[in-house]
């Protein structure tokens, strides 16, 4: 009993990084600098994610795993529209995780990443 015991541990402890693991076979998302190309100024409204996981984790389901990639290393990302934009830089994404957010800033468009002016959750009416 105490072999199956030992085993069933060591398979529990195995299999526990895995479901808390990101698509780590894709290869890390790689973009182009912003200001390349054509910038203009937008105002967007969807969820925040991850570069790892994509639209898998764009709603509020989505948040915990997204914040893990997040905390690995993965970019954030806005989807919005039925598109992925890559934010140049956010302070805290936690804060804004799991619920519909307005981005306002301006959009390379040749790379699609946002230098972020604000952010902030949407109200539902």
């Amino acid at each position: 009993m105490k072999k199956l015991s030992a085993i069933l541990a060591l398979i529990v402890l195995v299999a526990l990084p895995v479901a808390f693991a990101c698509d780590k076979d894709k290869p890390a998302a790689t973009t182009a600098e912003f200001g390349k190309g054509p910038v203009k100024e937008v105002v967007l409204t969807g969820f925040l994610t991850d570069s790892n996981c994509g639209a898998n984790n764009a709603n509020a389901k989505g948040s915990a795993c997204a914040l893990h990639c997040i905390k690995s290393g993965a970019k954030v990302q806005l989807m919005a529209d039925q598109k992925l934009y890559t934010l140049e830089k956010l302070d805290k994404p936690e804060d804004h995780l799991g619920h519909e957010v307005r981005v306002t800033g301006l959009l390379d468009e040749s790379s699609n990443v946002i230098r972020v002016a604000s952010i902030e959750a949407v109200r539902k009416s």
